[in-house]
């Protein structure tokens, strides 16, 4: 029986199309050239062409970022607020954060409010289409109550912290 399940599950998943896989890297802080594929190439921020990282300056070896964006897709027009509540409101709503009411600060772990929860988030309209759905990372959209929380707004985990200026050696 279960091997029937199987046989006819596999023949309804080969009739539709497959779904494409998400990986959605989100970085504060990271400079232009803070990835190996911008580093000394003619681009919008450096039209000359100039050497923008060197042995003695510092190369960022980023082999494994660069192939992934080279494979994918890159959003490099900086759809980004200057601070990264607004920001993740932005990207998890499709929506500037002040029709979200976030910002222009960022949400602090003791603050009493956190991204509305009538808002529809990107996650959530993944895992309804069909996706499993992680956070890993900084949430920083709000943690004064359960409903706030990455499980409560779409993703099936996380794993991170909620609130912003930690760091990775000592959290």
């Amino acid at each position: 029986m279960l091997a029937l399940l199987v046989m006819v599950g596999a023949g309804v998943t080969s009739a539709r199309p497959p779904t494409p896989h998400i990986l959605f890297i989100l970085a504060d802080d990271y400079g232009f050239n803070d990835i190996g594929y911008h580093q000394n190439q003619r681009s919008g921020p450096n039209p000359t062409g100039l050497p923008t990282a060197s042995a003695r300056s510092g190369i960022m070896r980023t082999p494994t970022l660069d192939r992934l964006a080279m494979e994918g897709v890159k959003l490099e027009a900086y759809y980004t607020q200057p601070l990264c509540s607004p920001t993740r409101a932005t990207i998890m709503t499709g929506r500037y954060p002040h029709h979200t009411g976030i910002g222009p600060d960022v949400i602090e772990i003791d603050h009493p409010y956190g991204l509305p929860a009538a808002e529809q988030l990107l996650p959530a309209l993944l895992r309804d289409a069909g996706y499993r759905t992680a956070a890993i990372g900084k949430w920083h959209l709000g943690a004064c109550h359960e409903g706030y929380l990455p499980t409560a707004r779409g993703f099936d985990s996380f794993a991170g912290y909620l609130a912003g200026g930690e760091s990775y050696y000592f959290h």
